[in-house]
């Protein structure tokens, strides 16, 4: 750290080598439960036993941090700027939606930021960019760094053509792989352990606009929660998980957060600008927002809860999915009244597609409730390009091919960038899983 600088807060992450960015993928339609970003995580593993191999530990020494596998109980953002705060080195895995979402920009220019308020005199010194997918050949703009990553691996086969993502998943190009890895793994070390750099806290994510996409805008995604509060919960239930507001309900152990804003941090890592609030009674379709309805059965358990749900459900938009949450799934009581809000979306054909008939079964975790919403959020955003963008007639499909629309607007493109920084591809025919 340059001599004079303030230091902020120091960050107890302890001494971390690495950030890894990468944008977010949607889940692959027909694979609800595979995790898209699968090969992400696999050269993550990778270069943190690299990392190992050439670093010499010392107290403290974290290889690499990667959100995923951020504690699903945690704060997900505090957690990212932490991260970020005590870096020393940022690995930005370029891809046509690293370029295109805001999320992955913003983690970029948080960084960059650190860099700049500690008196670097030149942050992109501690940047050691990858050349994730091809980028392709109508990008306008010059992006920082993307010499650097083309270098990275300039002399190895099929790397600047395809992406390190290729040859992870070609077994052909082992050795090209595991040589840009370790190439990656060298550099990181001779920056952590002969440039130090002390944690130093970022500026807030929020505030940050991405160099790559500056004149973006997040698309809205509504997060609508039915629960009771602690003045009207049902008398002999439990009000501990309630709060003053439907939207602090806390129905799951060990909970750092309201559910409603576990919703809003996975809709946010998706590229949108989540808003939450309770249940809607909203007759003009148009005006609707994609969205999801967190739904507690105890909110039904008196008449003007059961009155709310059924006006808010009444002509519910496809894009607009109700999820069932149930934090005593063998309390029979509880059991009765999922039963009867099932009854209410049925009636109200709240229910069209299989990803909402699945939630409304009910989750019973906050593990199961983070996996699903990742599900409804994409499903919710396809139906309303389909339904109330009038860009799809009914039952027509989004073309694979990447050139198909999306909420979360393209730029410095010709044409636009698919949602995910890959399309999704059929199940692995050697291990029988899908890939990222």
């Amino acid at each position: 750290m340059t001599e004079g600088v303030p230091m902020r807060e120091s960050l107890s992450i302890g001494y971390l080598y690495f950030f890894l960015s990468y944008a977010h993928s949607d889940p692959l339609a027909g694979y609800p439960d595979a995790n898209p970003d699968k090969l992400v995580g696999e050269f993550f593993g990778d270069l943190v036993d690299a990392v190992r191999r050439h670093a010499s530990p010392r107290p403290g020494f974290v290889p690499g941090f990667y959100d995923h596998e951020i504690p699903v109980a945690s704060d997900w953002k505090v957690s990212l700027s932490r991260a970020l705060s005590a870096a020393q080195v940022f690995v930005p895995l370029y891809s046509p939606g690293y370029l295109a979402k805001s999320l992955p920009g913003r983690e970029w220019e948080c960084f960059r930021r650190r860099m700049e308020d500690m008196g670097l005199p030149d942050p992109l010194q501690r940047f050691t960019p990858v050349l994730w997918t091809p980028l392709g050949e109508t990008m306008q703009d010059p992006v920082d760094g993307l010499e650097a990553a083309l270098a990275l691996g300039a002399d190895q086969p099929g790397y600047v053509e395809n992406g390190l993502r290729a040859l992870l998943k070609i077994g052909w190009y082992r050795d090209s792989y595991e040589a840009v890895v370790s190439r990656l793994a060298k550099r990181i070390v001779v920056l952590a352990e002969n440039l130090p750099i002390e944690s130093y806290e970022v500026q807030d994510i929020d505030e940050m606009t991405s160099p790559f996409s500056p004149d973006s805008r997040l698309a809205v995604f509504a997060i609508e929660t039915a629960a009771p509060t602690t003045s009207t919960v049902a008398a002999g239930h439990d009000p501990s998980a309630y709060g003053e507001d439907s939207a602090d309900w806390r129905p799951f152990p060990h909970q750092e957060l309201p559910l409603a804003e576990y919703a809003r941090q996975v809709a946010e890592r998706l590229d949108f600008r989540a808003e939450v609030s309770g249940i809607k009674a909203v007759r003009d379709k148009s005006v609707r927002r994609p969205g999801i309805i967190l739904i507690d059965p105890w909110f039904i358990a008196d008449g003007n809860g059961r009155s709310a749900l059924e006006s808010a459900v009444d002509e519910l938009p496809r894009w607009v999915l109700p999820l069932l949450v149930l934090d005593q799934p063998g309390d029979t009581r509880t059991q009765e009244l999922a039963g009867q809000v099932r009854d209410i979306l049925a009636a109200a054909g709240a229910l069209p597609t299989d990803s909402s008939r699945r939630a409304a079964e009910g989750v019973s975790s906050l593990s199961e409730f983070v996996s699903i919403v990742r599900v409804l959020v994409a499903e919710a955003e396809k139906q309303y390009l389909r339904y109330r963008s009038g860009r799809y007639r009914s039952g027509q499909v989004p073309s694979p091919s990447g050139n198909r629309p999306s909420l979360r607007r393209p730029i410095r493109r010709d044409e636009p960038v698919p949602q995910s920084s890959e399309p999704a591809s059929p199940p692995d025919s050697l291990g029988g899983t899908p890939h990222a």
